[in-house]
């Protein structure tokens, strides 16, 4: 049975603290007898304004007197509230009141009278026994038996314990966090020490990599100078320890018991969001709020995104640079910059010669001018303009992005043509791995409409990581017979056809028919027979050179940038490896240095690789 209370004040406050009081007591219906009915005062103002159908400095005015005529029955207590609005970039707080009251009146809190209790009676006896008799003696509290957790030793300190640098490892201690992207709240960072070798010198480490560091030298000026190594061999420490207590993502680590796991239903969902949804790569912070429901303004937000990038990498391919992590399944991967005309075997063969120490990208400008401009420049070859690839040179990877993780194959950046308004295009970037070069594809579309074989490139870093820009210079019209790859019958041959170039081009680099048109006297290879380098050089030399010896002995004559300017269309090239091949080969040499002439004597080595197929004297307007 509820007994209402008695109000006080005026004929009017007494109505509306009767009114307010209902309203609680509506509100608590459901609650026990005993509990607090509680609300905000602006709640309150806010209903009895358009309630009363008066304003709201009015409606406050009115229920601040009826609450303060009944004191007894209303307790008012100052609070913080929290404003959460989803449009705020801030948390805002601002003062209220809490208007409490109890279902028969005043509330009165709940009292334990634990002045009589049994645990008093038990343990606080009127008459305790003498404290000789151990047999009387109750203790409340257990022995703590101590957990003793086995230690882990992985087997580079157990063969190498001996030898470490107790000064080495005080400098790298100041490095330990060397790198990392961003901090992670709330995951140790644990004491993982690069490994270092005592030399003869107390006051020198040896890296692996064979890096001997002075540890007299103040800790920025190590890190300068050698960052990148001790980044990596901590990194590689980390991830060849068996029993892989650390988890690692980039430079980041946390211990891995520590590390948030999720489901196989939690990853089928962040799979069908990537391929059915979306059908791009998406950064992981897209997949935390939109597929796990995760808030970006958690206190745990960063650490919640370390584990779901590290958990990610048994199951999904990471395709993203520092500052911008995204993920792929391995089918989508396919399709960024899908070319069917080569294989990636293919054209990991024709960029080995970059990894094999052939790359003059930077004999002109080093890496380090180019890294402080921002910006490289590149001549487009026809290969590269017929394929939609570019191969990645030491130059190129000095503006792009660096991969984020150890053997991490590919990564998906975007390019931008400011001169073409809107227009962008994914770039599928494969990373150099082992012996295998590096190359980018997915320009085919940007090159065949828009360029033309010899075009000037000019490649520039971004604001956004994952964000490079693609400039030409622009030139008048005009139109010139150019090569291209027919392809519209079964076996595919070179052709010539009109095509319109309106940006400036390398004149030695562009494809006429004045310039190569004798290429057609030469067998066409398809894409998997250029890898020889050597069979190119004899067949460029018969249909191209000038001939030098006797019937008996037929030798033909071309120079050296006439032969690199031909060895491009078919593959990729640089004129390092292309000197080195010429060297290598048995049947050249050296005609004129001066002038850069060379001699190949190659009509019975081409019947011998090949089977015949060329024709010297062919008209040069007639097909194959």
């Amino acid at each position: 049975m509820t007994n209402l209370p008695t109000f006080a004040g005026s004929p009017g406050e007494r109505a509306l603290a009767e009114q307010i009081h209902e309203l609680l007591r509506q509100q608590g219906r459901f609650f026990s007898s005993d509990a607090p009915l509680r609300q905000h005062l602006s709640n309150l103002v806010t209903y009895f304004a358009k309630r009363l159908n008066v304003s709201p400095d009015a409606a406050a005015k009115q229920v601040n007197a009826a609450l303060q005529a009944n004191p007894a029955i209303f307790a008012l207590e100052a609070v913080k509230v929290v404003v959460d609005d989803n449009e705020a970039e801030d948390i805002v707080e601002r003062d209220d009141t809490m208007v409490t009251t109890g279902i028969n009146g005043a509330y009165v809190a709940f009292h334990v009278d634990a002045s009589h209790s049994l645990s008093a009676r038990l343990y606080e006896p009127e008459h305790p026994l003498p404290i000789d008799d151990m047999s009387v003696v109750i203790t409340t509290t257990r022995p703590i038996m101590p957990k003793i957790d086995p230690v882990y030793v992985s087997d580079y300190w157990l063969n190498g314990s001996s030898e470490i640098s107790e000064t080495g490892d005080e400098a790298l201690e100041d490095v330990e966090s060397f790198g990392e992207e961003e901090p992670i709240p709330a995951i140790a960072q644990p004491g993982i020490k690069s490994p270092s070798v005592r030399s003869s010198d107390a006051q020198r480490i040896n890296l692996p990599q064979g890096i001997s560091i002075d540890l007299a030298q103040p800790t920025a000026t190590i890190m300068a100078l050698h960052g990148d190594a001790i980044v990596s061999a901590m990194r590689g420490v980390i991830e060849k320890d068996s029993t892989k207590r650390i988890a690692i993502f980039g430079n980041q680590t946390a211990y891995e018991h520590d590390v948030r796991s999720f489901s196989k239903n939690d990853l089928r969902q962040i799979t069908e969001y990537i391929e059915n949804e979306i059908g791009a790569p998406v950064e992981d912070t897209d997949i935390l709020v939109n597929v796990l429901r995760v808030n970006r303004r958690a206190a745990d937000f960063e650490k919640q995104r370390f584990a779901l990038n590290f958990r990610m990498l048994k199951d999904l391919e990471f395709v993203g640079v520092a500052g911008a992590n995204l993920w792929a399944t391995r089918k989508l991967l396919d399709k960024v910059g899908a070319n069917k005309r080569f294989k990636s075997a293919d054209m990991a063969g024709f960029v080995n010669h970059l990894e094999e120490g052939f790359d003059d990208s930077t004999t002109v400008t080093t890496v380090e001018a180019i890294q402080a401009k921002g910006s490289v420049t590149h001549t487009l070859t026809f290969f590269e303009w017929e394929y939609g690839i570019l191969p990645l040179t030491d130059a190129l990877a000095a503006i792009l992005p660096n991969p984020v993780i150890n053997r991490q194959s590919a990564a998906v950046v975007q390019f931008e043509v400011p001169q073409l308004e809107s227009f962008s295009v994914s770039i599928n970037m494969r990373f150099p791995v082992g012996n295998r070069g590096g190359w980018l594809q997915g320009f085919e579309e940007f090159f065949r409409d828009v360029l033309v074989p010899g075009a000037i490139l000019t490649f520039k870093r971004t604001s956004k990581p994952n964000v490079v820009s693609v400039t030409y210079a622009e030139a008048d019209e005009r139109t010139e017979q150019l090569l291209y790859i027919d392809d519209s019958k079964k076996k595919s041959k070179f052709a010539f056809g009109e095509l319109h170039i309106n940006c400036e081009v390398d004149e030695d680099m562009l494809p006429t028919q004045l310039a190569v048109g004798r290429i057609r006297r030469i067998k066409f290879f398809e894409i998997s027979e250029r890898k020889n380098i050597n069979t190119l050089i004899d067949h460029i030399f018969m249909g191209f050179g000038e001939e030098v010896g006797t019937k008996q002995e037929p030798v033909y004559r071309m120079s050296f940038e006439q032969l690199f300017n031909v060895m491009s269309i078919y593959r990729s090239i640089t004129r390092s490896y292309l000197m080195h091949a010429l060297h290598e080969a048995e049947n050249c040499r050296v005609a004129n240095n001066a002038s850069g002439l060379w001699d190949c004597r190659a009509d019975e080595v081409v019947n011998e690789r090949s089977g015949g197929g060329f024709d010297r004297h062919g008209d040069d307007d007639d097909d194959e």
